[in-house]
């Protein structure tokens, strides 16, 4: 059976994961103690793979993995941390030469009035100028491209938001240099893979089947979104998809995470996934309780009413050093968390 500890520290600072602050992440730390219990001759699943912290820890042990999910800027991030090429210096140059053709265009292209409105107008204008080029960009390069305009605009506002949250509006704004947050987002994220065996597609997980082989994973690891809890379309993604003029009510409307439908839904995931899994594969869900109308839901009851799959263990811990704690203490909750064990 596998392990499961109750983490100190959840940060992991120096790895390519602080790439871009994806709220809702699970830490990579703990993905990589349970990834590293897996057979690495496998296939591992991820129904909802965010900015791909789980797929990133299973590939870099040599798994073949594979993701989903419907949130375009995770998609990016997450294909942004799984192809980064061996050649540094290569891409070094290959992120200036873009610079180089910004600067030219600077000042010409400008952002929308929503998108400018979280920048000095100096750094409004190179981020509108290099982004005319992010098409042409590889995977490494656009993920970096977006956690450099979340850095870019937590910086002009005097860095008084938190490295996750946008905060207040702050004026005057300060200029912040985009094409040094870019470069230096590369230089520091810079972590390639020795094999990459992974395919991530911009999809819903309940259409995993569709695309997936029957009976064809080993594992599926996964945190899911639970209802009502985070936006994931908004704070620092918020700001991407107003550069990029992104509707993102769409978007939201896409994700499983409204409370009325939320229960359907993951039934509707859970039955797919069970197609897809090979007998004796095993599933780990992580998730938690939730406080909806002031009554407390427990994630691992929650989610073993809807499963197909035959259980095998739940383990519950507290939340350590996160933001679920910060938030117990001042809602007076004592919220805890399910790491939930099944297998087919």
């Amino acid at each position: 059976m596998f392990k499961f500890e109750t983490l100190t520290s959840v940060n992991n600072p120096k790895s390519v994961h602080g790439m871009y602050p994806y709220r809702g992440k699970i830490s990579s730390i703990d993905a990589q103690k349970i990834v590293g219990q897996f057979d690495k001759n496998s296939i591992l699943l991820d129904p909802f793979c965010g900015s791909g912290t789980i797929l990133y820890e299973g590939a870099k042990l040599g798994m073949d993995v594979v993701g989903f999910d419907m949130n375009p800027v995770a998609v990016t991030i997450a294909e942004g941390k799984l192809n980064i090429p061996h050649q540094k210096e290569e891409m070094l140059s290959v992120a200036n030469t873009f610079i180089d053709k910004a600067k030219k265009i600077e000042g010409k292209k400008k952002l929308s009035t929503q998108a400018q409105f979280y920048f000095h107008e100096k750094s409004g204008d190179q981020i509108a100028a290099i982004a005319s080029f992010y098409g042409d960009m590889p995977a490494y390069l656009k993920s970096c491209f977006m956690g450099a305009v979340c850095l870019t605009a937590r910086g002009c506002n005097h860095y008084m938001w938190t490295s996750s949250s946008v905060g207040k509006n702050i004026e005057p704004k300060k200029f912040i240099d985009f094409y040094e947050c870019f470069l230096n987002k590369l230089k520091k994220h810079f972590y390639p893979l020795e094999k990459n065996n992974s395919k991530i597609y911009y999809s819903d997980a309940r259409q995993v089947s569709k695309i997936l082989p029957k009976n064809s994973v080993d594992y599926i690891f996964t945190s899911p979104p639970y209802f009502d809890c985070l936006d994931y379309t908004a704070y620092y993604a918020k700001i991407i998809y107003d550069i990029f003029d992104v509707k993102r009510d769409s978007i939201r409307d896409s994700l499983i995470q409204k409370f009325n439908t939320y229960e359907k839904s993951m039934k509707e995931v859970l039955d797919d996934l069970y197609l897809v899994c090979k007998p004796g594969a095993k599933i780990i869900f992580v998730v938690g309780d939730k406080k909806i109308h002031g009554k407390v839901i427990n994630g691992g009851e929650f989610f073993n009413k809807l499963t197909p799959f035959k259980l095998l263990e739940v383990v519950e811990r507290t939340y350590t050093n996160s933001t679920s704690q910060v938030f117990d203490e001042i809602n007076k909750t004592a919220r805890k968390e399910q790491i939930i064990v099944w297998q087919k």
